[in-house]
């Protein structure tokens, strides 16, 4: 369980108030043309992202290029898993895959599992997959305190422990409460990668991560794809397709904040992160929802900028029935919140980060509150029957999503074996899918306002890659 201050629900309150009361106004009082400003606004920002997306300031290197950098620098790969001995096999054979390694073939690599209180022997079954694929010097499993065993007895033998102390507080739940197991200052490298047991990676996956590091970068983050849903139905196949195309759109915005010099992001599967940066931040917050998007703010506050990796690509799972999909995106929504409530008065006083920097947080961090406004936007125009004020501004929000569909669909090999209804057909369906951010985001800031007592940390379930599934390279 994780608390939440009672200034944040004062404030989430003034929001949801505001934003209702707002949209309502809007729909009475203000001219369907007025609107055609903040929607010729979204579309202004729109085509730049796109635009800047293809020229990042540390693009990948080719094959030859990536071999004349020489030695790269040593990683450390950290995983939070809580029961996760079904899928954590598959990462570990990828990692014992990986040709991040030195002259003598060893591993230029750590891995650290931290068994997060699991009661499925996952630490074990990391241990035995790791001396099976010869990971076994290389991997340290960190016991985190909780259901199963004892200090004296915990279950998993050879393991380090991080045990509470006697008389402790229950510990808090989730990823970045996990990661808190380890002090970054016990890590073996200075460069950290950051991966979700589910995830499945490329044998280059850790070099290339590493060549940005040799290049400069001081936080970066994979490109995340989405698994197909080989062998489901077609719900559960669309559903993973759009899950992908989602990502993909999401990749090429933050490629274009981060181009553009904004507030570009980490994605929670696959943060690069220098080992110095992530100390200078104060490590781990416990009490994030959203481990990422916490991390990304308060290194942004230092003046640093997230870059984004095309070519470490890394894969997980797609969520494919409703139910844990809608328990998923509350539960970024909810921590994308509270980041926005907890870190943007420090953001947008920082003395290291531009004007334009701090503008462009502030503008992609309303995309949060603009579905509260929608309803009261509606809610208005059924009382004043102004439905062409609606059909602009949710005009806009479709289209914009159209160009970056559409646009971002060439990161994902190209679209030339698609016919027009096929390209017009994924176009939609993301659209149709990311619209599930306006309800979701509605009910986490009213349930935020309204609701009592902490806030519950929902963890997805893993099952495995399809049968005979095999992670493919980046761009």
């Amino acid at each position: 369980m994780i608390g939440t201050p009672s200034s944040w629900r004062l404030a989430a309150l003034a929001i949801v108030g505001v934003s209702l009361i707002l949209g309502a106004a809007v729909a009475a009082y203000v001219p369907t043309i007025v609107l055609l400003v903040p929607a010729a606004i979204l579309l202004a920002y729109i085509v730049p992202i796109a635009v800047s997306s293809r020229h990042v300031p540390l693009p990948p290197l080719d094959a030859d290029a990536l071999n004349a950098l020489g030695v790269l620098p040593r990683v450390t790969v950290v995983v939070a898993a809580r029961d996760e001995a079904g899928v954590i096999p598959d990462l570990l054979a990828d990692l014992a895959e990986q040709d991040h390694r030195d002259a003598t073939g060893r591993p230029n690599f750590e891995v650290i599992v931290i068994d997060d209180r699991s009661v499925d022997g996952t630490g074990e079954v990391a241990r035995a997959t790791a001396e099976a694929c010869g990971l076994g010097t290389t991997l340290r499993v960190v016991r985190r305190g909780g259901a199963v065993g004892s200090p004296e007895d915990p279950g998993s033998a050879g393991a380090a422990e991080a045990w509470p102390a006697a008389g402790a507080p229950a510990l808090p739940d989730g990823k970045g409460a996990a990661l808190t197991a380890v002090d970054p200052a016990d890590y073996a490298s200075d460069i950290v990668i950051v991966l979700d047991a589910d995830a499945r990676i490329a044998p280059a996956f850790l070099r290339r991560a590493a060549s940005y590091f040799a290049r400069g970068a001081r936080a970066m983050t994979a490109r995340r794809r989405i698994m197909t849903a080989r062998g489901r139905s077609w719900v559960a196949s669309e559903l993973a397709g759009a899950q992908d195309d989602e990502q993909t759109g999401d990749g090429e915005i933050q490629r274009g904040r981060w181009a553009l010099r904004g507030c570009s992001e980490f994605r929670g599967n696959g943060i690069f992160i220098h080992r110095d940066l992530l100390q200078a931040v104060g490590g781990w917050h416990a009490q994030a929802l959203c481990e990422d998007l916490d991390l990304s703010t308060r290194v942004a506050v230092l003046g640093e900028r997230v870059g984004w990796a095309l070519d470490a690509v890394v894969w997980e799972e797609p969520v494919v029935s409703l139910a844990p999909l809608w328990r998923q995106r509350m539960r970024w929504g909810t921590g994308i919140i509270r980041r926005e409530l907890e870190l943007t008065g420090a953001l947008v006083r920082s003395p290291h980060l531009s004007a334009f920097a701090k503008l462009d947080y502030v503008g992609y961090s309303l995309q949060t509150i603009l579905p509260v406004v929608l309803v009261g936007l509606l809610a208005g125009t059924v009382v004043s029957g102004a439905w062409p004020s609606l059909a602009v501004l949710l005009g806009a929000y479709v289209l914009s999503g159209v160009i970056l569909g559409l646009d971002s669909f060439r990161w994902s090999g190209g679209t030339s074996g698609h016919t027009p209804l096929r390209l017009a057909w994924r176009a939609l369906r993301v659209i149709l899918f990311s619209a599930s951010w306006l309800p979701v985001f509605t009910v986490a800031w009213t349930r935020l306002a309204l609701g009592g007592g902490a806030v519950r940390y929902a963890k997805m379930a893993h099952h495995g890659a399809p049968e005979g599934w095999r992670p493919r390279a980046g761009a």
